[in-house]
């Protein structure tokens, strides 16, 4: 059937548009990260994954370890960013982690 050769080229190219999109970050010392701890007044924002499959990583950078994968459609907390990246929690995993923001929708970082 030919069209499970295109659909598996669709699926390389969304993938790879993904990765693209994901350049490392400045290096911390560059940068003041932002966050809004709990109990504070600013609740922390809820974003929504729009890839397909995103790595969450240690750090702000694709250079960083990967801690876990989150798919299209999951929910995230903002705690926090640099550059393009969110520092996020996932109360599914428990687990504090940086994405990729371009992979998202929902919030802006200040």
């Amino acid at each position: 059937m030919i069209l499970l050769p295109v659909l598996s080229i669709s699926l390389i190219v969304l993938v790879a548009g993904n990765i693209l999109n994901c350049a490392p970050a400045e290096t911390l010392s560059s940068q003041t990260e932002t966050a809004s701890p709990p109990g504070s007044s600013n609740p922390w924002q809820i974003i929504v994954v729009t890839g397909y499959r995103v790595n969450l990583r240690s750090g702000p950078g694709t250079q960083y370890t990967v801690e876990g994968q989150v798919f299209h459609g999951d929910s995230l907390q903002v705690t926090g960013g640099l550059g393009e990246w969110y520092r996020v929690y996932g109360p599914a995993l428990s687990l504090f982690a940086w994405i990729c923001g371009p992979l998202t929708t929902g919030a802006e970082l200040p």
